[in-house]
């Protein structure tokens, strides 16, 4: 087994993704609403007076909203859609994780260059360097608000992003998850919307991501010849190396769990069939 040593990338073996990632050579910051977690990003909102926070007021036929819904619509929703995640993680032969995320071990893995997020293409529009960070895996996904509110009693924008973006609850720890974060304003096809309204952004945001970012492709288990061929090919003009993942029938995880994945180098198309 080779030594991986830094972040991966899982992908299906959707045809639109592969030629995505590797003819047109770009990557998806996915908004947060899109994530496959239902309690991501939603937490308990916490108040020092709970009996107020939840009070809706009607003034001259008017409902005004609480202070709990206030926060989380004008406040923490309005901020978080305006980013894109890139989600990462430091176990590429997760059983589970082939199946979920790559399309029952039918797609591929990405190992990624360690100086990945330091190539242009990845820095913000403003030549500031994203920081790839670890998330915090919680038992009690709860935020109380005023505990977030600096001095002056503002909540400032890293406040929130540290809180929300970096912190998931601790049913999906054994996926050691990293995130890089962008804004969405930062893609070519982003439009800002008409209204200065909290809005739920619905489009696809592809941002450019050279191969040259890319050590290494580790192939699923069921993955089809031809699409390991594809991508054999898109991939021939630069250094990357590539893997067929199998399973160990007879050995276990390091989960405990019944069969070991690892992988074998594979040099050429008809390693690949």
């Amino acid at each position: 087994m080779p030594e991986f040593s830094t972040l991966f990338k899982y992908f299906s073996d959707n045809l639109k993704v592969i030629k995505g990632i590797f003819r047109d050579q770009k990557i998806r910051f996915t908004q947060p609403w899109a994530l496959n977690d239902p309690l991501e990003f939603n937490p308990t909102l916490k108040f020092h007076n709970p009996e107020l926070a939840h009070q809706y007021y009607e003034f001259e036929g008017v409902v005004f909203p609480s202070i709990e819904l206030f926060y989380r619509v004008q406040v923490i929703e309005a901020q978080i859609n305006a980013y894109g995640i890139l989600s990462l993680t430091n176990t590429p032969l997760s059983f589970n994780m082939w199946g979920t995320y790559a399309n029952g071990h039918k797609g591929f893995v990405l190992e990624l260059k360690k100086d990945f997020a330091e190539h242009v293409s990845m820095r913000y529009k403003d030549g500031r360097q994203g920081t790839v960070r670890k998330v915090d895996y919680v038992d009690d996904y709860a935020l109380t608000i005023e505990d977030l509110a600096n001095e002056s009693g503002m909540i400032l924008l890293e406040t929130l992003q540290n809180e929300f973006f970096f912190k998931k609850t601790s049913r999906w720890k054994d996926e050691q998850e990293y995130r890089l974060i962008r804004p969405l304003a930062d893609a070519n096809s982003y439009r800002p919307p008409e209204v200065n309204l909290p809005y739920r952004d619905e489009k696809i945001y592809l941002f450019d991501f050279p191969l040259d970012c890319i050590n290494s492709v580790v192939f699923g288990i069921h993955m089809s010849s031809k699409n390991k061929k594809r991508i054999i090919k898109y991939c021939e003009k630069y250094e990357i190396q590539f893997f067929q993942s199998y399973l160990i029938r007879d050995e276990k995880d390091d989960l405990g769990k019944p069969s070991k994945m690892d992988v074998i180098s594979v040099n050429n198309f008809q390693q690949a069939s």
